[in-house]
């Protein structure tokens, strides 16, 4: 017989309980680069009236585990570094294995002490290249992109992971416009971002650009992403930061889907 639910649900009442207790600010730091519709603003400033799509989504995670939110934007080289001196609480990150490991950061962990995927989102690494250039749109981009350079915006977390791909990378550009204005005069030959849904940036794309750029059909690669936390906030929050990740997971895609649609419009 299976008995797990029955045992289980005393523990998931105590951890609602628990997580409703008082909660410490969550100090989330996020990239100071506009890259919409994900994130709006320019600067130490947030976008107005509205911050993007993974903004409110990471401010409707916290307050689901009763935590309010300061939202700290910087750029994302500095991101890493301030998660580890403590200076900001959360940030999005890639796997460790990707942007490597830190006893100052922790993840949320399946049974086997890895981070845990379905506490985190699915994001895919597309490809725009010019479409004058006729690369074949359905290819395989690590074929079509092979002896080409790929241009990512600076500090970008899968700079490593392209590379070790034997793909060729500019991470000058300080934010998407720059580097599809690179692309535009030939300085990168496509450049590669990561989305929550592939198609996130068409819409923005078409109505900036027309159909000077095109978006490769299947990404260069997948990953996740979560919501890391510094490890003192995590010690000092425990019940909390289980919940934001619990919610994270369970109502997140769902959520920055509607998101997306709201910015969309």
């Amino acid at each position: 017989m299976h008995v797990t639910p029955l045992l289980s649900l005393p523990l998931l009442v105590l951890l609602a309980g628990q997580a409703g207790a008082a909660c410490a600010p969550l100090r989330f730091g996020y990239t100071d680069q506009a890259i919409p519709p994900y994130y709006l603003g320019t600067g130490a400033a947030e976008g107005t009236p509205a911050a993007g799509a993974l903004a409110d989504l990471t401010r409707e995670a916290a307050a689901s585990a009763g935590c309010a939110t300061v939202m700290v934007r910087m750029p994302p080289p500095r991101l890493r570094i301030s998660m580890e001196a403590g200076t900001i609480d959360a940030t999005s990150l890639f796997s460790p294995d990707v942007v490597g490991a830190s006893p100052q950061i922790v993840y949320p962990l399946n049974k086997h002490g890895k981070p845990d995927p379905a506490r985190g989102l699915a994001l895919y690494s597309v490809v725009f290249v010019r479409t004058s250039d006729g690369l074949p749109k359905h290819g395989d981009p690590a074929v079509v992109m092979r002896g080409r350079i790929i241009g990512l915006s600076h500090g970008a977390p899968h700079i490593k992971a392209l590379r070790e791909r034997g793909v060729q990378v500019d991470q000058g550009a300080a934010n998407p416009d720059t580097n599809f204005e690179k692309l535009r005069y030939y300085r990168i030959d496509g450049f590669t971002i990561s989305l929550a849904k592939p198609d996130d940036m068409d819409a923005t794309v078409a109505a900036r650009y027309g159909k000077e750029f095109t978006r490769l059909d299947k990404p260069l690669f997948t990953t996740t992403a979560w919501l890391a936390l510094n490890k003192t906030y995590y010690d000092q929050n425990r019940p909390q930061a289980e919940a934001i990740w619990q919610w994270y997971g369970t109502h997140g895609p769902a959520r920055l889907s509607a998101l997306l649609k709201k910015y969309g419009n």
